[in-house]
Formats: C-alpha cells, structure tokens, sequence
C-alpha cells in the first residue's frame, strides 16, 4: 500500500519519498496504526524486516507535526540496541528520513566527551548501547526526564549480551507517561518480563514472524522451491544430499529464527523437535498416511496452536479421501488465488 494512504503527515510522507520509499513492509504497516493512536507494541521481527522504519516512523511523525521551536532540548526520544553496529544503523535510518531532527549515537569505545557535547546542545532522539546510556545518565549528562517514547530493539540480544540491569535502570528513569515500543525475533522470559514490567497493560502485540515447514517427496523439488521462494522468502532447504553439519546449522538458524520457511523431505525431518512451528505445507503429498500425520504433527506443539495445508491436483484427491477415512480429520478446501488476488498480496 502507499505510503499515503496511512495518515501519516505530509512532510513525513514527502521525506520517504525522497528517499525512494513509496510503499511499507507488513511490519511497517501493522504498527504504525497503532502506534500512531499512542498505544504500546510489542513487535516480534527479525533483523531485514524493516522493523527500524516501523518503530522510526510513529516517532518521527509526532516529533516532526509538534515542531522543535520553543520546546526543551533534552531528548524526547531513546533507542535501546544491543550493539554498537546496531545503534549506528538505527540513528543513520533516523537521519536520512528525518535529516531536521537532531539525533546523537552514543555507545563504549570512543571518547564520551563528545557525546555530552552534542547532549548539552540539545537532541532530539538518542539511540544507544544500555552501557554507555548508563555511563551518561550516572555523569548526569542524560535527562530523560521529557522521554515521550522509549524503543527497544532487539531486545532478545540485550539479554544475550549481558544488558538485563541497565535496560531495567533505564526504563525505570524514563516517565510513566511514555509510549513504549519493544522489538524482539525471540521472547525469552526476561523480555516478557519487561514487556509486563514496563509495558501498558493491553498493548498490541504484532507477530508477523511466523515460522514453517514447507514438505516435498524429492530432493529436486526442495532445491528447486528454495530457488523459487527465495526470491520473496528467507528460506532454506533440508534433504539427504546436505552434509550433517550443514544441516544441523539449518535446524539452529530455524530454531533462531533466522529465517521463516524450512523445505524439507520426509526423510530428512525425521525426528525434528522445533517447537514453534506455526504452519506445514504439503507442498507435494507423500504416498503413505502415515507420513502424512508424521508432517502435521510439526505443528501445534507443546500445546500451541498450528495448521496444516495440503496441496494436490485432482488426479491425488484420491489421497485426500485416503486420509480422511483412515485418521477422521476434515478438510477446508480453498481455490486457487486469481491472478488479480496474487498482486494485491504483493
């Protein structure tokens, strides 16, 4: 959908433009409604999903339409990254939509001398590691006394490196009046704790990161649908001609959520453990109902809820039948997409 078409203002719209942004990626779009309204999100996406612009967007548009004259220089805005790398790419997002909005970088490793100078002039947003934010709010450098939105991103990783303390000491100093936006690929315990902790109680949750097992009968099918999807897709392929380790480095990407859709032959998921499969895909069906039952049950573990689709021509409806009779499951049938119904998914 174009970037118009969201309410969002003219000068905002205008700068995406600029920048050859005419249309949002689903992430995008599913936050910024929301977001927009003054509600919390959590967000569960990967790094390449475009969640940087989704969280940058809401906060750029308040932040533009309310105008920088005769308001405080302290920092209205804090971005939370887990690495340096992270912050960099984070704050140089911000400037190329939003070059009239002063934003700082700050992270270890370099002077924090010029930091605090570029904070005593006054700053918009401020995107950091939780360390160096720490370092500067403990020098009283930081005031976060005016903080109207607080952004966590990745939070996930946060807690992988160590940040747990200073992320909690950071959100505690920032007003209860806040907007809080929180971005994760996983959500381990600590992150729902602070999602509970620190988040308004009846925030929006968008999981647009669902994971699948798509199933074909050959090996030359799975390569060949990796080929295809991985055009549009992050996906990988599983089948007998991989070397184990190279396949055991699959799993844990998958398990990792590095990429949404594993292709795999029968053989080679044989015995997988994954336990946040949203969907299966027949892509072609095997010849045996046992397998059949072998697939589906990738889905729905540990008491979650998961869905299955089996794809066949009229020639294998027999199967269809076949498996029906001998496990009693019933089946929805959905047509073929038209043409016109594919481009508008795009």
């Amino acid at each position: 959908m174009d970037v118009g078409n969201f309410g969002m203002s003219a000068i905002t719209v205008a700068a995406l433009r600029k920048r050859g942004v005419d249309t949002l990626f689903p992430i995008q779009q599913a936050v910024l409604k929301p977001a927009l309204s003054g509600e919390d999100v959590v967000g569960r996406a990967r790094t390449g999903t475009g969640k940087t612009l989704a969280f940058a967007l809401p906060v750029i548009e308040r932040l533009l339409t309310d105008g920088t004259s005769g308001r405080s220089r302290n920092p209205k805005c804090i971005v939370l990254a887990p690495t340096r790398e992270l912050a960099k790419q984070v704050e140089n997002e911000i400037c190329i939509t939003a070059p009239s909005l002063e934003t700082v970088c700050v992270y270890g490793g370099t002077p924090i001398g010029q930091q605090e100078g570029k904070l005593r002039r006054g700053v918009d947003i401020v995107v950091g590691t939780p360390g160096r934010v720490q370092d500067l709010m403990n020098r009283r450098s930081l005031d976060l006394g005016e903080i109207e939105f607080v952004v966590l991103d990745e939070a996930d990783q946060m807690l992988n490196v160590g940040f747990e303390e200073d992320v909690e000491a950071i959100l505690q100093d920032c007003p209860e009046s806040r907007q809080t936006f929180l971005f994760s690929a996983t959500m381990p315990s600590w992150v729902k704790q602070i999602t509970k902790k620190f988040l308004k109680p009846g925030h929006v949750v968008v999981d647009l990161d669902k994971k699948a097992i798509c199933f074909t009968q050959t090996k030359r099918a799975a390569d060949e649908l990796t080929a295809a999807l991985g055009r549009r897709v992050a996906s990988e392929v599983l089948h007998g001609d991989i070397a184990q380790a190279q396949r055991e480095r699959t799993l844990q990407r998958f398990r990792d959520n590095r990429f949404s859709v594993l292709i795999a032959t029968d053989v080679a998921a044989r015995g997988l453990d994954i336990s946040d499969v949203d969907l299966v895909i027949h892509y072609e069906l095997p010849n045996d109902v046992e397998s059949f039952v072998h697939r589906c049950g990738r889905t729905g573990r540990a008491g979650q809820l998961g869905a299955a689709i089996a794809m066949h021509t009229d020639r294998e409806s027999y199967m269809i039948r076949r498996i029906k009779k001998e496990t009693g499951c019933e089946f929805r049938t959905i047509g073929i997409p038209s043409s016109t119904e594919t481009r508008l998914r795009r």
